[in-house]
């Protein structure tokens, strides 16, 4: 059910289907399923070739790190909130939110607020940019 519902989001939903920050938001929450993750192909239709992240760890990732990294995590889930979306210009925008992070061997999470810059290319989106940074813990949203 989840990958026909991810398909639907990847391939169809921004041609007319729903407003610009819907998708994009829904194309974030894409990328943090397993579903996503796990699918090489899935990753490369979402994320650009010159991808670059600034982990909450303060570690920079390229796409081939990415792309190594993404397919060997399981074992937690994320919580996020608080969508923002900004248009940076012509075909870029920028999302910012919340996230909490919770690993199934721990009691605990992380909390971070994270960005994300999203560029059109052609009819699809892409991200381009990634950052999470560590802050204290915020309300969860039910």
């Amino acid at each position: 059910m989840y990958e026909a519902v991810i398909v639907y989001v990847i391939k169809n939903a921004w041609r007319g289907k729903m407003d610009l920050s819907e998708h994009l938001v829904a194309l974030e929450k894409a990328l943090l399923t397993f579903e996503v993750r796990h699918n090489e192909e899935k990753l490369e239709q979402l994320i650009a070739p010159e991808f670059r992240e600034i982990g909450a760890s303060g570690a920079y990732f390229g796409l081939t790190e990415i792309l190594q990294r993404l397919p060997e995590e399981q074992n937690w889930t994320a919580r996020v909130q608080d969508f923002e979306c900004y248009s940076l210009g012509k075909g870029i925008c920028q999302l910012v939110f919340k996230a909490f992070i919770k690993h199934h061997d721990s009691d605990s999470g992380t909390f971070s607020l994270r960005s994300s810059i999203w560029r059109q290319f052609g009819d699809d989106w892409k991200v381009v940019f990634h950052q999470g940074t560590l802050v204290p813990p915020f309300n969860l949203a039910d």
